[in-house]
């Protein structure tokens, strides 16, 4: 039960919890750079952009309430970090 109000406030107040207790790395695939980022930088990203994907482990995160959801399920986990791939559509699906 606990573990399930943890994911809960996650998502109710994202800001306060997942960008407080863990670190948030986006990771640019076609460059290999990366860089830490917040939710509240995640709120502005266009999310209706087919051309960008995002993905974290196998999931395929399409909007900032997905974001939010598996970085809930991370910390119900117990994750401190979390790396979110970012690539243009085309070179996901050609596998590099």
């Amino acid at each position: 039960m606990e573990q399930t109000r943890n994911c809960s406030t996650a998502i109710a107040e994202p800001e306060k919890t997942a960008s407080r207790k863990m670190r948030l790395t986006l990771i640019d695939r076609e460059t290999g750079e990366s860089r830490p980022f917040t939710l509240e930088e995640a709120k502005t990203w266009d999310w209706k952009n087919p051309e960008v994907w995002r993905m974290i482990g196998n999931w395929q995160i399409t909007s900032y309430e997905s974001l939010v959801h598996v970085l809930g399920l991370k910390m119900e986990n117990g994750r401190k970090e979390v790396e979110l791939l970012e690539a243009p559509r085309f070179t996901m699906l050609s596998g590099g």
